[in-house]
């Protein structure tokens, strides 16, 4: 394996983390465990500085053709 994938693959686990961790404040604030919140700034239950985290992590994992074919 080399050096970039296993960068790439901390990244990804991070991003995990993070989801998990909002995930985690969404239940905990009495949400709905079948049904996830709607992912729009606020209702997404991370920080300003964790969401910010996820969308630069998502920028180095992503390549930006997958991204623009998405």
């Amino acid at each position: 394996m080399t050096q970039s994938n296993t960068i790439k693959q901390q990244q990804a686990q991070r991003i995990l983390e993070l989801f998990a961790i909002a995930r985690q404040r969404y239940l905990d604030a009495g949400g709905d465990p079948r049904c996830t919140p709607r992912g729009l700034k606020g209702d997404d239950y991370m920080t300003d500085e964790e969401r910010q985290e996820a969308l630069v992590l998502g920028r180095q994992i992503f390549s930006q053709e997958y991204i623009d074919k998405y």
